[in-house]
């Protein structure tokens, strides 16, 4: 029997690779527990929504200057064009449903109101009152 332990090269490559990625857990895991690298992953953090928000107001001024539309004009025109669709795909119903929205089909079913004739008494004193004449025009004689 042979007294000497096995030779396998990708054994020890596993063994290596597993001790590696034990200490390499350990470390990273006391790491991150620590306050300070809490701090400055914060901190970190911020500074990139800073420079993020900075860059893209930088962006939006910029087309702005170039007369282009920014992102919140095109989602704004894209929301315009669909409450136009949804009103002309209502139109297109109404048009199929014998010519008649739901509100004008109810209004038809509706029993007749009262005519309004009665105005306050300010347009009603207006109402009675002659219109000033208009000023009268003389003819002139024309000489030739």
């Amino acid at each position: 029997m042979n007294q000497f332990p096995s030779l396998d090269p990708m054994a020890m490559w596993r063994e290596l690779t597993a001790q590696w990625e034990k200490s390499t857990n350990e470390f990273a895991n006391e790491t991150m527990a620590s306050d300070p690298f809490r701090q400055g992953m914060h901190g970190g953090m911020n500074a990139s929504l800073t420079a993020q928000k900075a860059l893209g107001d930088l962006r939006a001024r910029s087309l702005t200057l170039l007369n282009l539309p920014t992102r919140a004009d095109i989602q704004a025109l894209g929301e315009q064009l669909q409450s136009i669709d949804d009103h002309l795909a209502n139109i297109s119903r109404a048009m199929e449903g014998g010519g008649r929205s739901p509100a004008a089909s109810a209004a038809a079913h509706a029993p007749p109101q009262p005519r309004r004739t009665r105005q306050p008494p300010q347009a009603a004193a207006a109402a009675k009152a002659p219109a000033p004449a208009a000023p009268k025009r003389t003819a002139g004689k024309r000489t030739r």
